[in-house]
């Protein structure tokens, strides 16, 4: 009887590890590799089971081999460049995902891997591009049309995006990932109803879709009698079989659930579980944050701001709305953005870039002492960078309103940069300020918001900021809108606001939740309604809970 040959044997391990015989498969890939060191489908075959079982370092490790024995092999290509993906290594992805286009062009495959890889670098115009030389290949390959509408959305062409989802949805009516996306679209378009059918949807073709029972949770009410209760309190009875990432959502969406239902105790109780929980995944320095707002108070003083006047840039476009995240600046600039004459560009990172653009930032240094180290000049072509970012998103508004919260920081660059810019300050009380921060999972950072003594002490240093600037920028220069206020009389803060800004009074504003804008933050469906004001000391539904943090920011109530 004859030894098989490496051929026989690879087949053998192959079928092995396609009828789930992992141990047998790898067995009989070593037994190859014994017999002859230099067969790379052996080692591509070890690192599929590596892989199997999430050892991607090994896989790694196995598929260098492989592509070192056979360098002309684009599936090994493809596939090492897909695990150094997964392991956050993006250059070496795309150094090998680009190797696998070249030898194999016509490998949809190839494209739509080396896709994943730069839109993970944030380079979406090559994703695009290579998603597109997928479906180029591939016309039913759905996950690619998905991925597309990713990165058009990304770039800004949301209807275009929305076109690939809905491709994607034509070619795999179950694809769950393009029904949550869609809705996701469509709730910060303004159409919630369809947004929540999007989710619906994704839920009914998988009812343990962890993405879609979060999203949806931020559109809806729950009821006693609402099926999606029982299915919320399932996923939570089993989520410690989750991802850490998907047990953090279960558990806000179970406190949304349990607090529409007034189980206030226990909504509590899973808010502080996936609080908790998300904040082991952070780093969070709040000592940096400390020595930023001291840097702040201590650089930008009054003589240092006397110093410096007129040498910014005269543009009165920009319109700055800061403030506490959860404060109600949305709902301000959805009202003011309701105005003909204002564009609402919503929360931009464009100021923070033209600053670091701008001041020499090294390590050591405190932006607050690079800013104020710039020449005279630098101040006119911070504002220059910035007007021109915005001008990008409106060519002919008169007004353009920036709502990034964190804004606040930068008042004294601001004033110095763009004298005629105006800052609406919303504030609300911290109670419900802080208490509407914890029960939400932010997109972005916000590292300070998962515990509620941290909130409370970033509170107090946003406010001791705040205080600081009202003594050193002229009492014109920002305007203070109480956000209760504001709900109790929407007129009245409107038209103080758009006088503040330099506009005549508009009817449109009193009809804000008419206003179709995208909006993107987590009151997507608070401003597509009437006002309301509900949500005013709505932290006493949680007082039991809510001491320490009282502690800390009572004296601002």
């Amino acid at each position: 009887m004859t030894n098989p040959t490496p051929t026989d044997e690879l087949s053998r391990a192959a079928s092995l590890a396609a009828s789930g015989d992992a141990a047998g498969a790898e067995a009989s890939y070593r037994r190859i590799i014994e017999g002859d060191p230099t067969v790379a489908a052996a080692y591509h075959g070890l690192a599929l089971l590596a892989f199997g079982v999430g050892k991607l370092e090994v896989a790694a490790q196995l598929l260098t081999s492989a592509t070192a024995l056979e360098p002309q092999v684009a599936l090994y290509r493809r596939d090492l460049g897909e695990i150094w993906r997964r392991l956050g290594r993006l250059d070496e992805a795309i150094a090998a995902g680009g190797a696998a286009t070249q030898l194999a062009p016509a490998d949809a495959e190839a494209h739509y891997n080396l896709g994943l890889a730069f839109a993970d670098r944030g380079d979406y115009t090559a994703a695009v591009r290579e998603y597109e030389r997928a479906i180029e290949l591939n016309p039913g390959h759905g996950h690619a049309f998905n991925n597309l509408g990713a990165m058009l959305e990304r770039l800004g062409h949301r209807d275009a995006a929305a076109e690939h989802y809905r491709a994607a949805i034509e070619k795999d009516p179950r694809n769950v990932e393009a029904w949550n996306n869609l809705g996701t679209l469509l709730g910060q378009n303004g159409d919630v109803d369809g947004a929540k059918a999007s989710y619906e949807e994704a839920l009914r073709i998988a009812p343990d879709s962890v993405l879609a029972h979060y999203n949806v949770s931020a559109l809806k009410r729950y009821s006693p009698d609402d099926p999606s209760v029982v299915l919320v309190e399932s996923l939570a009875a089993k989520a410690a079989a989750l991802p850490i990432a998907d047990r953090v959502r279960v558990l806000f969406t179970l406190g949304k659930v349990r607090d529409d239902l007034g189980d206030y105790d226990r909504a509590f109780a899973a808010y502080a579980e996936g609080n908790r929980l998300h904040a082991t995944t952070l780093r969070f320095d709040e000592s940096r944050m400390v020595a930023q707002t001291d840097s702040l108070i201590r650089c930008f003083d009054a003589a240092a701001l006397a110093e410096r006047a007129g040498a910014g840039h005269d543009d009165a476009t920009p319109v700055f709305i800061v403030g506490m995240p959860r404060s109600g600046t949305t709902l301000t600039e959805q009202i003011l953005a309701s105005h003909p004459r204002v564009h609402g560009a919503g929360e931009l990172k464009d100021l923070h870039r033209a600053i670091l653009q701008t001041a020499r930032v090294t390590d050591g240094v405190p932006l607050a002492r690079a800013l104020m180290e710039m020449p005279r000049e630098a101040w006119a072509l911070l504002a220059q960078r910035y007007i021109a970012s915005i001008r990008g998103l409106s060519a002919s508004a008169a007004r353009i309103t920036d709502k990034m919260p964190a804004n606040f920081h930068y008042l004294g660059a601001i004033r110095l940069a763009m004298p005629n810019a105006r800052i609406i300050h919303v504030v609300r009380d911290p109670m419900d300020s802080c208490l509407s921060c914890y029960t939400h999972l932010f997109n972005d950072t916000m590292e300070f918001a998962y515990d509620l003594r941290a909130l409370g002490r970033y509170y107090v240093r946003y406010m001791k900021l705040m205080e600081h600037w009202r003594r050193v920028l002229p009492a014109d220069f920002v305007l203070d809108v109480r956000y209760e206020d504001l709900v109790a009389d929407v007129e009245h803060q409107a038209r103080r606001m758009l006088a503040f800004v330099g506009l005549e009074w508009d009817d449109n504003c009193l009809r804000f939740y008419n206003n179709a804008r995208p909006v993107r933050t987590a009151s997507l469906a608070q401003v597509r309604r009437p006002i309301y004001g509900s949500s005013v000391q709505g932290w006493r539904r949680f007082a039991a809970h809510l001491a320490p943090l009282l502690e800390i920011v009572g004296d601002y109530r």
